[in-house]
């Protein structure tokens, strides 16, 4: 199954107002979270497992809310800039009191968090090279004919 189509398994009213290419990298941060998961078990146990989850989650939430945010203020829909910036700097500030309180009051694995943060920063080569596979295999097909 190609990271096209397997985007399409996410459900319309998480992925409504996201761009094709937005889809499939919040799909592929989704499938990364899950080695990584793996990972921090046999590495740091429960705290990273738990810190993996909550940075994966964390990142996975804040590339939906910026993919909408860029749809909507590259679509030409009324709003004003500072209504945008304040949006922005809400988000960014909730998250980090988020992790903040995670790793400080509930112990999460800082590692982890990190980990799981990054999976978005995978799914980005990760969405290149299958792009490119199948560019190649499309190019091969068409060699064959």
């Amino acid at each position: 199954m190609t990271t096209a189509v397997a985007s399409q398994a996410l459900p319309d009213s998480f992925t409504e107002g996201i761009t094709a290419g937005g889809r499939r990298l919040l799909f592929l941060s989704v499938v990364l979270l899950v080695p990584a998961t793996v990972a921090a078990w046999f590495v740091g146990g429960l705290p990273t497992v738990g810190g993996v989850a909550l940075g994966g989650g964390v990142a996975v939430i804040n590339f939906w809310l910026l993919s909408r945010m860029v749809v909507q203020s590259t679509s030409g829909a009324p709003g004003s800039v500072g209504w945008l910036v304040a949006r922005l700097m809400g988000k960014f500030g909730l998250a980090g009191l988020l992790l903040a309180l995670a790793v400080l009051a509930f112990g999460i694995d800082g590692f982890g968090l990190l980990l799981g943060l990054s999976v978005t920063f995978a799914a980005v080569p990760l969405n290149l090279f299958s792009q490119w596979v199948a560019g190649r295999e499309s190019l091969t097909s068409r060699g064959r004919r």
